[in-house]
């Protein structure tokens, strides 16, 4: 189990971002790791993701935004801690928002990168990137960018393109109460593929959903382990 006052190591007070913060737990626990005084951000592209983060974690004293991670408004340097948590799939030029946190991100300041990743998995996390995999498919014909998730190494090979130093890798599990959210969403995958009815891909995907949701039976579904990266600019 992570314990995110111990991820940042001597970090300053100031202000910490994270990008595509969705619906705001990953921001939550950069505001755990901050120094008291600290000031937490989160962004989102979706105007109504990050008022939904706004309506969870109104009492956490967090700011939530709509804003392009590709073209940030704030100025360089701003940032004591810049973080990407299981959102740099969902890019499709990722490049550019790297750059930007980057851009924004004080010398001397923090990168976390938090992705999950599919090799390596048991039978029940195998389940669980089966299903991963699956809605990037139909997000994908949907009109939204997902793709599979990348292997550990693949991770690590982005993540070192970077031009940060003391970097360390770190592997984590969730606890299991969002396995149980992963269960309740598996329920719901043959439905979910409804929403493509009459396109070519829709027999194959379905008969998709049936076979993960037989393996989910049989196997269970627990989160991939993630792979958190840290380093400094």
């Amino acid at each position: 189990m992570i314990v995110w006052k111990e991820v940042l190591p001597g970090v300053r007070p100031g202000k910490a971002l994270d990008v595509g913060t969705r619906f705001g737990e990953f921001a939550v626990r950069l505001a755990e790791a901050m120094p008291v005084g600290s000031e937490v951000i989160g962004i989102d592209n979706d105007a109504s993701a990050a008022e939904k983060a706004r309506e969870k974690f109104a009492e956490k004293g967090l700011l939530f935004e709509q804003m392009d991670a590709a073209a940030m408004d704030y100025p360089d340097d701003t940032f004591e801690v810049v973080a990407l948590s299981n959102t740099l799939h969902h890019i499709e030029d990722y490049g550019k928002v790297l750059a930007e946190m980057l851009r924004v991100l004080k010398p001397g300041g923090f990168f976390v990168l938090n992705e999950m990743y599919r090799d390596g998995q048991d039978a029940a996390q195998q389940v669980h990137e089966a299903q991963h995999t699956l809605e990037a498919k139909l997000d994908c014909l949907l009109g939204s960018y997902q793709r599979r998730t990348w292997k550990r190494e693949e991770i690590i090979e982005i993540f070192r393109t970077l031009p940060l130093k003391d970097m360390t890798f770190t592997d984590f599990q969730e606890d299991a109460a969002y396995d149980a959210k992963l269960e309740a969403k598996n329920r719901k995958l043959a439905a979910e593929v409804e929403k493509i009815a009459g396109r070519p891909e829709y027999e194959a995907l379905k008969r998709e959903a049936l076979e993960i949701q037989d393996r989910c039976q049989k196997d269970g579904i627990r989160r991939c382990t993630q792979l958190l990266c840290v380093g400094r600019k």
